[in-house]
């Protein structure tokens, strides 16, 4: 895991210095994250997160992100995105060196909101909507997949560089034989599917991430969707079974919440309708974000 940075009032007061701020604005830190240094800002001109990027994510993958934002806050859509504010040098990124480290600084508009309660189905069909019209208009960015920096998740050998064969990870988390052999066998099966899947389902950029902490609502609509640092070209499937997950299966028990899966799926199908194909891939495809998600956590606490 990347280390956070530390920085003095006075590193944090030069930073914000590379911005244009009509006085200077006051600032503390978020305390949120493990990977990312953050402060919230405000100032006249409004509030602010500032943002120091850990070691864990490319410079690459920043700058794609950016990009990604900066086409999202330019098409009419009804929730806002934090896309970046350009500094003085005309830059979202700002590459700055402090204490002989060299920093990634970016500056995020605070968008205001409560975050989805996965409890209230009237936020389950909101963030259903809201992802249908997320994918809607994603569609139109790097169709050709020529700009995305990280493997989609069906990519099993590349999520994590500590496990480049997927069936050796029941050994490298120490299960009973019994759990091994089921796991292995669901790894086994995933792998086994992706070709055909990413060969007859929608590819397009996704969020990656789209869990109900990174959504952000008022009066049961969503205002806000946060945190595109995983957004990449996948299977738009996995954004969906990821969000319907999240709300159906919470807490977490054997039997799904129906009335929640209809509400997310009623809430997207105002904007896209899912194939035929995708519908019949619906298992498969929750076996590959459950076992990627594994794979990729031990990325996180390495």
């Amino acid at each position: 895991m990347s280390k956070k940075t530390q920085l003095s009032e006075q590193d944090v007061t030069e930073l914000l210095d590379l911005w244009s701020f009509p006085n200077a604005p006051t600032f503390e830190p978020t305390n949120r994250g493990t990977s990312n240094t953050t402060y919230f800002v405000n100032g006249q001109a409004g509030n602010f997160i500032l943002k120091l990027y850990g070691d864990s994510t490319s410079t690459e993958q920043i700058q794609y992100e950016h990009s990604l934002l900066a086409y999202l806050q330019q098409v009419n859509l009804s929730f806002a995105v934090p896309a970046p504010v350009a500094a003085k040098s005309g830059e979202s990124l700002v590459h700055v060196s402090k204490n002989h480290t060299l920093l990634r600084v970016a500056l995020l508009p605070l968008i205001s909101g409560q975050i989805a309660d996965r409890q209230n189905c009237y936020h389950a069909r909101a963030a259903g909507r809201t992802l249908g019209e997320l994918h809607s208009t994603l569609a139109g960015f790097d169709p050709e997949g020529q700009l995305a920096q990280l493997p989609a998740w069906g990519d099993l050998c590349r999520i994590h560089p500590l496990v480049p064969d997927p069936l050796e990870l029941p050994k490298l988390l120490v299960l009973p034989l019994e759990q091994q052999g089921r796991l292995i066998k669901t790894l086994t099966e995933v792998l086994e599917a992706m070709p055909k899947l990413y060969q007859t389902l929608p590819v397009q950029t996704i969020h990656a991430d789209y869990l109900s902490f990174n959504i952000l609502l008022e009066e049961n609509q969503v205002v806000g969707v946060l945190d595109f640092e995983f957004a990449t070209r996948d299977l738009r499937l996995v954004d969906y079974i990821c969000g319907l997950d999240d709300y159906s299966m919470f807490p977490w028990r054997q039997n799904p919440r129906w009335e929640f899966l209809e509400a997310f799926n009623a809430g997207y199908a105002e904007h896209i309708l899912l194939t035929y194909q995708e519908v019949e891939a619906m298992i498969t495809a929750w076996c590959l974000q459950r076992v990627s998600s594994i794979i990729y956590m031990g990325r996180v606490v390495a």
